[in-house]
């Protein structure tokens, strides 16, 4: 009884192990075709957008796959440190582009969006991947390669490595041209072929700051956005090969606000320019002190404002995910949603009626997302994520083994058709070793039991007790005289 028990415990045990190996990610072998996936982010795309304009593509797209109700961006909400959170899973204070315009006290270096060409600005923290990088370099048997067209970042050597394709950034390329770019690169001979591409496009953002968010202008600017878009879906409709295996996913790093002509200060109106440096702009601000005992000074004449959020660094909400880098300045000045801060030599951004990089807890921050092909469910509205997200969903996408990030594939799951919980691995060595032990438990049993020698002892050794019934008790009496002699007649 007890070895069958202990049987029963170790095929049951047997069958977890095997449920979930089963369950786990899809392997990979030499004859499977490599997982494809493509990445587009429309700059300044709010999620609300496709319900104020007439955009027929972009609503097709949910019949197509998933529509994501809006995406929970990080702090700040502009378009580098956004991007490089999609594409790392880091929130800014970890990668280190935390806005568009930056001074690093350690590189005693200052760069914005035209001069952060520089492989220093990208890789401060050596952890940080982009997963074009990821893709590239996956240890299966797969060729992987990664094409990537105007992403920030992506023509820059991170930590030692380029996507195998790019095109640095030209504000002139018609995405129509990026798009016939990228899927070319998709349908390259399989020595070249790019199973992972990324295309950033700087609309709808720059029609958002000229004209605000709600305007005759956003309305044309969007139409073309849709019309391009189409004309995607229908270049990979017309392939067989991208219509039955690339997986898309349409995104955008942060939203738009109206911006009000009273509704901005110029910095230096409320603190002495010889005292600081800023850098950042508008909608928030990095105010470095020039000299350490001037923090407070600052601070104090900053914190009367009415419509800004202002913290020394230690204050910053530990929800921004912010102050742990040291390119955040000694003081963080934030508008309220549609309020601006115009720093020492911005002045010419004091025109704009839109702008973005408020708390990306404001709903006019969220960004959209789209997703479809054969890893996605079709016509689904999906509850939000984060941005941080976006890694481990691509990662997953592309059968990438997951690296630790800010974000987590879990959050994604209920978009996903083929989605797998891997059971954790310490429960899996638990199980291993509980199966060991009663492998071990079994085979001591077994062989104990076995072990036991059988005795032969002869008949006439045999002690025979039994009971004498007698004949009145129904039984026949052995004991008597005769009792070899057989009645007949009671036959």
């Amino acid at each position: 009884m007890v070895e069958q028990s202990l049987v029963y415990i170790y095929l049951f045990l047997c069958s977890i192990l095997f449920i979930s190996h089963t369950r786990s990610a899809p392997v990979i072998n030499e004859t499977s075709s490599v997982p494809l996936l493509l990445l587009i982010s429309f700059d300044g795309f709010r999620w609300d957008y496709p319900d104020i304009y007439k955009l027929p593509h972009f609503d097709s797209l949910q019949k197509r796959g998933v529509r994501v109700k809006h995406i929970d961006n990080s702090f700040a909400t502009v378009t580098f440190p956004s991007h490089y959170t999609m594409v790392t899973g880091l929130f800014e204070e970890t990668h280190g582009i935390v806005a568009n315009s930056m001074y690093d006290p350690v590189l005693k270096a200052v760069a914005d969006i035209s001069t952060m060409n520089d492989t220093k600005w990208w890789s401060q923290n050596a952890y940080s991947q982009p997963i074009w990088v990821s893709n590239q370099l996956a240890s299966d048997v797969l060729q992987r390669r990664s094409g990537v067209i105007d992403w920030p970042g992506s023509s820059v050597p991170i930590n030692g490595y380029r996507p195998y394709e790019y095109l640095d950034f030209d504000i002139t390329r018609s995405l129509d041209s990026a798009f016939r770019q990228i899927l070319k690169w998709f349908r390259e001979p399989a020595a070249s072929r790019i199973n992972f591409g990324a295309v950033y496009h700087a609309e709808p953002d720059v029609t958002g700051h000229l004209h605000g968010p709600i305007s005759p202008e956003m309305n044309e600017t969007l139409k073309k956005c849709d019309d391009y878009l189409g004309g995607l879906l229908q270049m990979i409709d017309d392939d067989d090969y991208l219509r039955q295996n690339l997986n898309v996913i349409i995104t955008s790093d942060h939203g738009m606000h109206d911006v009000e002509k009273t509704h901005r200060i110029f910095l230096v109106d409320y603190i002495d320019k010889s005292l600081f440096t800023a850098y950042g702009g508008r909608a928030f601000a990095n105010i470095f002190a020039n000299k350490a005992s001037d923090i407070d000074r600052l601070y104090a004449n900053l914190s009367n404002l009415t419509d800004y959020e202002v913290y020394k660094k230690s204050q910053i909400p530990v929800e921004y995910h912010y102050k742990s880098n040291v390119r955040v300045g000694d003081i963080l000045i934030v508008g309220k949603v549609g309020h601006d801060v115009i720093i020492p030599g911005d002045e010419t951004y004091a025109h704009i009626v839109g702008d973005h990089g408020y708390d990306n807890r404001a709903e006019s921050m969220h960004p959209i997302l789209y997703a479809f092909g054969p890893a996605f469910y079709q016509n689904l509205l999906a509850e939000p994520f984060r941005n941080v997200d976006l890694y481990p969903l691509m990662s997953h996408v592309l059968h990438l083994k997951q690296r630790p990030t800010n974000g987590s594939l879990s959050n994604v799951k209920h978009i996903l058709v083929d989605f797998r919980p891997e059971m954790s691995s310490t429960i899996l060595v638990i199980i291993c070793l509980t199966l060991v032990a009663l492998s071990a438990i079994l085979f001591t049993v077994c062989a104990w039991r076995h072990s036991r020698q059988l005795v032969y002892v002869p008949p006439d050794k045999v002690i025979v007790e039994y009971h004498r019934l007698n004949n009145q008790e129904g039984a026949f009496d052995y004991s008597s005289e005769g009792e070899d002699d057989i009645d007949n007649e009671k036959l």
